[in-house]
């Protein structure tokens, strides 16, 4: 399979929430977190924001249609990862890791200094995907009052805040 990462474009939009529905279907392996394969996703509405005024990248296959998705927004000095998404049929294959790095890219280039992340702990293509790409694990004590109101706010939409993490990774002294 030929990947190709770009730039989200206005036509992708109606076929992203298929592929975090496809997605999320992993998590169908995992009893207690069932529940997120069926809780919808990221609305087209919301989709066209962040190629608006945020950050948003397929990946796409020969047929150039949406196998993935990366999206982001600025905050300050940092992007912040919202949403990173792969089609449950070819999860596993580096679609995930390129989107992470090409996202890692583009934030270097435009002099972004951190990424940081909110993820669950205990979820194997969540936090251990995620340091295995430097990314680390923020204390309770690290946390600034952004990502304390994100675990929050899941926390308030039905995520055990003790299941969940933000995660950082500093891009100063990254090669790119």
């Amino acid at each position: 399979m030929t990947l190709l990462i770009r730039k989200t474009t206005p036509e992708d939009v109606s076929l992203l929430p298929a592929v975090e529905s496809a997605a999320d279907e992993a998590f169908l392996t995992l009893p207690e977190l069932a529940w997120v394969a069926r809780d919808g996703g990221w609305s087209e509405d919301e989709h066209r924001k962040r190629i608006n005024d945020g950050y948003s990248i397929v990946a796409v296959d020969e047929q150039n249609s949406p196998v993935g998705f990366l999206i982001a927004e600025r905050r300050g000095s940092e992007s912040h990862i919202q949403g990173l998404a792969v089609a449950r049929a070819i999860q596993g294959r580096g679609v995930g890791r390129a989107l992470l790095n090409r996202a890692i890219a583009d934030a270097q280039k435009e002099g972004v200094t951190a990424m940081t992340l909110t993820t669950f702990r205990n979820v194997p293509w969540n936090q251990p995907f995620y340091e295995r790409a430097g990314f680390r694990v923020l204390e309770e004590s690290e946390l600034d009052a952004r990502l304390k109101a994100v675990l929050l706010a899941e926390a308030a939409h039905g995520f055990a805040y003790d299941t969940r993490c933000a995660m950082r990774l500093s891009l100063a002294q990254r090669q790119p």
